[in-house]
């Protein structure tokens, strides 16, 4: 009686919950359940990318299945660095494994490796393609481990990465997360953060001349091109030999954009040189050093903007007719004849000889010199006379074609570019120094502050070596832009204020004939640091001016600079 009484009352409670369930729009309880089910056991995957390229959230949705619940990816768009949104077809490879253990053959649950799940419309949904990935029916916690894009020749946990190809970027953008742990399919929400685990280099290109740039190719010399990427780990092994990567160069006319993916070093070999070779639309190619020695971090971008000159037309050769020495820079037949610009040599006599004070390039339209080549050593800052504050009018130009500096210019100081203190030999050697072309606008922060330092540190390397070759310049455009600003002399002439400045130097070592270089950039502002913030190589200089700095020299020495050779104690 007992049993058909209990057997009386689950009948009842049973027709009543149906008949609440279908008040609710139901077929029955077991409908309901199923729903309420699936509802309760979701959790949340998400994607978050490294340097703020994008971000984004998603579900992983738990469907109701015997001997366990189905694991299904939903993920939003805005999640690649190279898309805005997901493609149809994108793949990415997931592994589930036992909470705590470490991702391998044992460790897995379900034994199933490398399961590719993918999203058929493009709209974020992944499902399993086959080797459909369940939650432990029994409530058992695992981790997850997951990565784009997916590879089907992942072994032992090893992903392949091969950067070589760069022709679809989607391809090689590899991302990882292992962050999602201790779940199973009652969790809470969960965000799986995926992070990329490579760099990338990007290259904004712009020809200052406005020629041309379509056609131009960029190449990434001696970059490791495969690695091993562990799975269990999130670490980089066995990198290959160097080889040259062609990047993709996107944009069309005088502004162009080269990027590529690489792998980053900063675990494993240290730091690195990166070489450049752009090859011009005319077929001329330049190899240079944009940085001497580089830590790719993963995860990091690095843009380096590059300007470049005579892109699409026939080199401009350099000129054999005029006088050069170990400091000139190179002049081409274009610039000598250009009538905006003069090189000009200023020599002084002292004694019976006559000796060379500074060579420059002026240009007579921006009322200022380019460059200021002089040699450096005890013969020329000898004290035999003081500083003269000859402010004055250079001989070799018209008053119209030079700033009048008499009283100075207002909100500037008179920067000089061969100092003053770097010519007390004699007086005329001094007095050069205050012609107006050898000066221009500069911010007083600038050129009272590390700028001053940075002189006095040139003249204490000079007197410990044979000579120290000196190129100080000026440059009208900040690089990367094309616009000039200009201010007025006390005879209201326009005279342009450089938009930066810089320093190239070369010492030669006698016995073995090395030669060291270094240099330097300043915007035209207050700098906050030492000038050893601002070193750079020449090289790089080369790139940014369009000047070929120490021409006498292999180029190898301009590549890269070694600090011990430029010691500031």
């Amino acid at each position: 009686m007992k049993a058909h009484a209990e057997t009386g009352r689950r009948n009842a409670l049973s027709k009543t919950s149906n008949a609440c369930a279908r008040a609710l729009g139901f077929k029955n309880t077991h409908s309901l359940f199923k729903i309420m089910n699936n509802i309760l056991k979701t959790f949340c995957i998400g994607t978050v990318f490294a340097c703020g390229i994008s971000s984004c959230s998603s579900d992983i949705e738990t469907i109701g299945r015997d001997g366990g619940d189905e694991v299904v990816l939903q993920a939003s768009a805005d999640l690649r660095a190279t898309a805005t949104k997901w493609d149809a077809g994108d793949c990415i490879g997931v592994y589930m494994k036992t909470t705590g253990t470490t991702l391998s053959g044992t460790s897995l649950t379900g034994s199933t490796a490398n399961v590719s799940y993918t999203t058929t419309s493009g709209n974020g949904v992944f499902t399993a393609t086959s080797n459909k990935l369940f939650f432990p029916h029994d409530g058992a916690k695992v981790d997850f481990v997951a990565y784009y894009p997916y590879n089907a020749n992942v072994s032992a946990g090893i992903y392949p990465v091969n950067i070589k190809d760069q022709t679809k970027e989607a391809n090689i953008d590899l991302m990882y997360a292992d962050n999602v742990k201790n779940v199973n399919a009652s969790s809470s929400a969960n965000v799986l953060n995926f992070k990329h685990q490579l760099a990338r280099i990007k290259f904004t290109i712009k020809s200052t001349d406005g020629k041309s740039l379509t056609g131009l190719t960029a190449t990434l010399n001696n970059m490791s091109t495969t690695a091993d990427f562990k799975l269990a780990t999130g670490e980089f092994a066995n990198l290959s030999a160097t080889a040259d990567v062609k990047m993709n160069v996107t944009g069309t006319g005088a502004s162009v954009v080269a990027t590529a993916f690489v792998i980053p070093n900063a675990s494993l070999s240290g730091t690195k040189p990166l070489n450049v070779t752009l090859t011009m639309p005319n077929g001329k190619s330049q190899k240079f050093t944009l940085v001497s020695d580089l830590t790719l971090e993963k995860g990091k971008n690095y843009t380096y903007p590059i300007n470049v000159k005579n892109a699409s037309d026939t080199p401009d050769k350099p000129s054999v007719s005029y006088t050069h020495w170990m400091e000139t820079p190179t002049i081409t037949d274009a610039q000598l004849k250009a009538p905006n610009l003069k090189y000009v040599t200023h020599y002084f006599t002292n004694g019976s000889k006559q000796v060379r004070n500074y060579s420059f390039l002026y240009d007579t339209d921006l009322k200022m010199a380019y460059w200021v080549a002089y040699p450096l050593c005890n013969y020329y800052t000898h004290k035999g006379v003081s500083r003269t504050d000859d402010w004055g009018y250079d001989p070799a130009f018209s008053t119209s074609e030079q700033p009048n500096m008499t009283k100075g210019i207002a909100g500037y100081d008179r920067g000089h570019q061969c100092p003053s203190a770097d010519r007390l030999v004699c007086r005329e050697a001094n007095a050069q120094t205050f012609y107006f072309t050898n000066m221009t606008p500069q911010i007083g922060k600038l050129n009272q502050q590390v700028w001053v330092n940075l002189e006095d540190q040139l003249r204490a390397w000079s007197s410990n070596i044979d000579t120290l070759y000196v190129v100080t310049g000026a440059m009208p455009s900040a690089v990367g832009s094309t616009s000039i600003k200009y201010t007025n002399d006390v005879s209201k002439k326009k005279i342009c204020v450089p938009a930066y400045y810089f320093k190239a130097l070369c010492r030669i070592d006698r016995e073995s004939g090395i030669a060291y270089t270094i240099a330097f950039k300043f915007d035209n502002q207050a700098f906050n640091g030492t000038f050893m913030n601002a070193a750079l190589s020449v090289a790089e200089l080369e790139q940014m001016t369009g000047f070929t700095f120490f021409p006498g020299i292999d180029s190898k020495y301009k590549q890269s600079f070694d600090k011990s050779k430029w010691s500031t104690k």
